[in-house]
């Protein structure tokens, strides 16, 4: 009869409007809760009943039910923390979490989650407050990543020293000054050079050493001609001569007539460090790159032009031994070991996973995520590659819930709940009429 049968769709709607309650009630508890996603209630009807009249098809409704409570995964606001490890994802894309401790057991093995709220523990390991250790690509000591998923661990081991072998010099020259006709000499240095050039080089205990490179023009019918002279103290050589410096490397630099660099000659580098560091250091000098050198246009190297002599730029490869000093997370998840000898050494990267259909999705508790045949396998990468999004450090991302948006969908479930609750007691008053009839 379709008077009972209104009855049982009153109690339809009471019962969608309770569950969307629900979910408008967990949305709001979870409002202040980092990376939380919020959820929406959606509602169907259920399969109509054909009456079959003579007059054609004519269906009545039985009522609704709850279709399905969908994530809505929109980004939410970032807070700023004073924590480094505290990691926030702009764009798409989750942390990957090996070994969690979950609560649900088909979730046993890798999760997802937005909460980024991280510390490193006691071996090292970048992981959540529950241990589960954090996903990405480890670097070797060179920098190079691998591309092995691996937990991250950060290793506080200091950095070896590592003796010069290139020494990068660009200088300005200056092509006024007289050529010399005396002969260079380590008893008189100054006198009989126009230029010097003073850098520290490490031999292969991360000693520093000065290097003083005396420059001396010479004759040349083809353009602008320099000899260079590398002196070290012989005080810090294991084979001093007389004087009071050792001549470690020499050679020569040629210019054209505009003062660009044409070519450079080594003629001889090697020099005894003392105190047990390795014996014939060799050091490569490099002036720039010159025409010589394939593609060089002698112009971003050392000149000689009509300009006062001076070192325009000098670098050289070698370090004493460091210890890591501070860490920084970049934008695409490397994270950068900062040593205490002025180093920058990329220790490793974070990974992300992101995935085709990420509303299909299961919850986990505690804002985590397990894939399941719905969402698809997860593709993993590194930040700010693909669709994935970036990653900023000492930052957390809250909760996409809008409570002003809650309230009102609250009014209207609330008024829901209400109205369907008068249909049951007006179904209710129409079944007392029906009884009264007998009296």
């Amino acid at each position: 009869m379709p008077i009972s049968q209104a009855l049982y769709t009153g109690v339809t709607g009471l019962s969608v409007n309770s569950d969307g309650m629900a979910v408008i009630a967990n949305n709001i508890a979870n409002s202040n809760a980092k990376g939380f996603k919020r959820d929406r209630a959606e509602f169907e009807d259920l399969l109509s009943a054909d009456l079959g009249s003579g007059a054609g098809g004519a269906q009545l409704g039985r009522g609704a039910r709850l279709r399905d409570v969908r994530t809505v995964h929109s980004q939410g606001g970032l807070a700023v923390t004073n924590n480094l490890t505290d990691l926030a994802i702009q764009g798409n894309g989750f942390f990957i979490i090996n070994n969690p401790k979950t609560e649900v057991q088909e979730s046993a093995g890798k999760l997802y989650s937005r909460v980024g709220s991280f510390n490193f523990d006691r071996e090292g390991y970048l992981a959540d407050a529950l241990g589960g250790r954090i996903q990405g690509y480890m670097a070797d000591p060179q920098g190079t990543v691998s591309t092995r998923l691996t937990d991250i661990r950060v290793r506080t081991s200091s950095i070896p020293p590592a003796q010069t072998r290139k020494l990068l010099i660009n200088v300005n020259l200056d092509s006024r000054e007289k050529v010399q006709d005396t002969e260079f000499d380590l008893s008189n240095p100054e006198k009989t050079s126009n230029f010097n050039n003073t850098v520290s080089v490490f031999d292969s205990h991360g000693r520093p050493h000065q290097v003083t490179t005396y420059f001396k023009r010479v004759e040349d019918s083809d353009g602008i001609a320099w000899k260079w002279f590398a002196s070290a103290d012989a005080k810090e050589v294991s084979d001093p001569d007389s004087l009071p410096l050792k001549q470690v490397a020499s050679g020569q630099l040629k210019f054209d007539p505009l003062g660009n660099l044409v070519n450079e000659e080594l003629y001889d580098s090697m020099v005894n460090f003392g105190d047990g560091a390795l014996p014939e250091q060799v050091i490569q000098f490099d002036f720039g790159q010159n025409k010589a050198e394939g593609e060089g246009s002698g112009v971003n190297a050392s000149t000689s032009i009509a300009a006062k002599s001076n070192t325009i730029f000098h670098n050289q490869d070698g370090y004493e031994s460091g210890n890591l000093k501070s860490l920084a997370i970049e934008l695409d998840g490397n994270i950068i070991g900062l040593y205490t000898n002025g180093l920058q050494r990329r220790l490793g990267v974070i990974g992300m996973a992101t995935f085709e259909n990420q509303d299909g999705l299961f919850k986990a508790g505690r804002n985590q995520y397990y894939s399941s045949f719905k969402s698809g396998p997860p593709k993993i990468g590194a930040p700010q590659s693909g669709t994935r999004g970036s990653i900023y450090a000492s930052t957390l991302e809250e909760s996409n819930v809008d409570l002003a948006e809650e309230f009102v969908n609250m009014i209207m479930t609330q008024r829901a709940f209400q109205a369907n609750s008068r249909s049951v007691t007006t179904t209710d008053g129409l079944m007392e009429e029906i009884i009264n009839l007998k009296r």
